[in-house]
């Protein structure tokens, strides 16, 4: 079961990064970067290791309730 997630990121992501999480909706707002995907808890763990690796600063994680 997937569950609507929105990842916030310290800084912006430039465009390697974005096209690395091709797969995810990126959006810059002042200094930090919003992710938003639909994953399921296997993918938000794989997600979360690609961005650590990746060097990114995670600021927080939320559910997204549908409404």
């Amino acid at each position: 079961m997937s569950v609507q997630y929105e990842i916030c990121v310290e800084g912006l992501l430039g465009p390697v990064l974005r096209c690395a999480f091709a797969d995810v909706h990126c959006e810059a707002v002042a200094r930090h970067s919003t992710i938003r995907a639909r994953l399921s808890t296997e993918q938000l763990r794989h997600l979360l290791i690609r961005l650590d690796r990746s060097g990114v600063e995670l600021i927080k994680v939320q559910v997204i309730q549908p409404g």
